[in-house]
């Protein structure tokens, strides 16, 4: 059939909360965007509608080359700006629609599988202008007065496929009446059309808070040493402690922050710190360890991880830090914007037996995320 697709991925993604919209979010090193991509590859013709044309052109292209690189046939991709509502944007992007049927697909839902998109696409060929996928509920429904008949509820996915003159002129018939709809089978519903209903898949998620996401813990380790010298105060765990000998380095020498900042980027596997924070720019010199932690953090929280557990040591035969535990992982977690509960600072030495540790401090950590 002559199909074309259209992906929703314009949402701001207000109940999923954060600063990343979650069609940009990554579940195993892959954007949620890209995966509901792959779902249609062996589409002609795909148009991403967005609100942020520069992100979601540069996954598309690093989508493409992907698909290149396997030696597949590409698809025609089609970029279009996203309305205020959710029915602007499809309407928008109904403009560039060349085929004589249509599938609307939300972004969010990445787990869509080629069985659910077989089914709708084999109603239309049997000659149904609208069709949508449906999962019956798993939970009683009620409302508060009473319980509604569970066989009779349907839970609705997508994507919904359409003839696209139908699904054209029922949207006309939305804007010109004003109509608030929620979903583009409420369109033709609108407009008259009967709607097909055909198997969905429970897997078929739609992504709209946190809790959707799967739950993907990654563990990363690191370590990190500097040297004794003089005239440098001691940093350690964000935290100065008094010493007659500081730490040598670019930054602040901070041993402890950068061993916990390395495990975070090795649990995202997300290079080191000094990728992140080169010991050879001008703007790393001097920076604080707290500073490294928050942008760190920060990185990782980008590219959709939550920051579970740090456990970290530091071996030193001096100064003594028992003292100062508690005030280092409370800096620590503020710094990594986490609870203190789930920062551990613990202190050893090597009993006199490494000439390491009498020259210098080292610190080891291990950092828990889920993604």
């Amino acid at each position: 059939m002559n199909i074309s697709v259209i992906i929703a991925a314009a949402g701001a993604g207000t109940r999923f909360g954060g600063n990343t919209p979650k069609q940009y979010l990554q579940i195993d090193g892959v954007t949620v965007l890209e995966k509901a991509l792959n779902a249609f590859c062996s589409f002609k013709e795909i148009i991403i509608v967005t609100s942020d044309a520069q992100t979601t052109r540069r996954i598309a292209v690093r989508w493409l080359n992907k698909l290149r690189a396997e030696n597949r046939e590409l698809p025609h991709i089609s970029i279009v700006r996203g309305g205020a509502e959710r029915q602007d944007s499809v309407y928008n992007a109904l403009s560039e629609v060349t085929c004589d049927y249509v599938l609307v697909h939300d972004a969010a839902r990445p787990f869509v599988s080629e069985e659910v998109i077989g089914n709708v696409c084999r109603a239309l060929e049997s000659g149904a202008e609208a069709v949508i996928p449906c999962v019956q509920p798993k939970d009683t429904i009620r409302t508060a007065e009473q319980t509604l008949k569970r066989s009779e509820l349907y839970s609705v996915q997508t994507p919904q496929g359409f003839k696209t003159e139908t699904l054209k002129a029922a949207y006309e018939n939305v804007r010109a009446n004003g109509l608030s709809v929620t979903d583009d089978a409420s369109v033709t519903e609108a407009y008259g059309i009967k709607t097909t209903i055909v198997e969905g898949d429970y897997k078929n998620i739609k992504i709209t808070t946190q809790e959707d996401m799967p739950v993907n813990m990654r563990i990363g380790n690191g370590y990190d040493v500097h040297r004794f010298v003089e005239g440098r105060p001691l940093m350690l765990g964000c935290t100065e402690i008094p010493s007659t000998l500081g730490l040598l380095g670019h930054s602040d020498a901070d041993v402890l922050a950068h061993a916990i900042a390395d495990a975070i980027l090795g649990a995202a596997a997300a290079g080191d710190i000094g990728q992140l924070f080169p010991d050879t720019a001008a703007e790393t010199e001097g920076m604080a360890g707290s500073e490294i932690l928050r942008l760190t953090a920060e990185h990782v929280r980008q590219m959709g991880y939550t920051i579970m557990m740090v456990d970290s040591t530091v071996i030193a035969e001096k100064p003594k830090l028992a003292f100062f535990i508690k005030l280092m992982r409370d800096n620590t977690a503020k710094a990594l914007g986490i609870d203190v509960n789930n920062v551990s600072i613990k202190a050893t030495t090597e009993e006199g037996l490494g000439e390491r540790s009498r020259e210098g401090i080292a610190a080891i950590a291990t950092c828990i995320l889920k993604g």
